[in-house]
């Protein structure tokens, strides 16, 4: 019987299901706009409410915020699409491709809080905090997808992706399927995943510091290079 790690820091106890339902609704404007949009950004609105006075009670906040995001654009991106037609194509395919990227960057990120407040350390050995790359650094996604037996032993899933295509959108596996090559943005890419491993509760993406975070999420966007304008962002 292996021991497992244990931590001091005590983390949230019980999911918000305010949280959930935003995110539902909000996956679910993409097809029917304001209608699940509105409902999306008024559960999110409830749930960080909820989350924030629940001082470490509940979590989720990763879902809310995602939740409100997508209630906002699909809300208004819909209605916007209708009156411009087949012009405003491209553009939608390119909003739709960043929706659904930065919904994996958060599953990701939340994949890994809860990894934490399971197992009460992080999901990558270590000392000093480090980036991973999902297309190159396929064990990290092992051991969130339950695996792994090593850091995850109990075998837990806390990460549930797509299944992609020719290392793009999704999780990619070898053609036998017995292997994970990675986990592909809709523009090929690897989403890039930055780690605290020194639990200083501050992590740094290039020139930022972000406080108070243990994790941080990123795709480089359709220009492949981090640090430009359409980088997608858990933060």
């Amino acid at each position: 019987m292996q021991s497992h790690p244990t931590s001091s820091i005590q983390g949230p106890t019980a999911s918000c299901g305010l949280a959930t339902a935003s995110l539902v609704c909000g996956i679910c404007g993409l097809f029917l706009g304001p209608f699940t949009g509105i409902p999306a950004i008024i559960t999110g609105h409830m749930a960080l409410e909820r989350i924030k006075k629940s001082e470490g009670g509940l979590r989720g906040g990763g879902m809310a915020r995602a939740g409100l995001i997508l209630g906002y654009i699909f809300t208004a991106l819909l209605p916007i699409l209708a009156a411009a037609g087949f012009a405003a194509g491209n553009a939608a395919i390119t909003k739709a491709q960043r929706v659904t990227t930065l919904v994996t960057a958060v599953g990701i990120e939340s994949a890994v809080s809860n990894y934490m407040t399971e197992y009460g350390t992080m999901p990558s050995e270590g000392s000093s905090d480090k980036t991973l790359m999902t297309s190159t650094d396929p064990e990290l996604l092992e051991v969130l997808l339950g695996l792994e037996d090593k850091l995850n032993t109990r075998s837990i899933k806390f990460l549930s992706v797509k299944e992609g295509r020719e290392q793009k959108n999704g999780l990619v596996f070898s053609a036998d399927g017995g292997e994970i090559i990675g986990l592909y943005d809709p523009w090929g890419g690897g989403y890039k995943v930055r780690l605290d491993l020194d639990s200083d509760e501050k992590v740094d993406v290039g020139s930022e510091t972000l406080d108070n975070r243990r994790v941080a999420v990123w795709s480089d966007g359709p220009d492949r290079r981090t640090g430009t304008k359409d980088d997608v962002k858990t933060w």
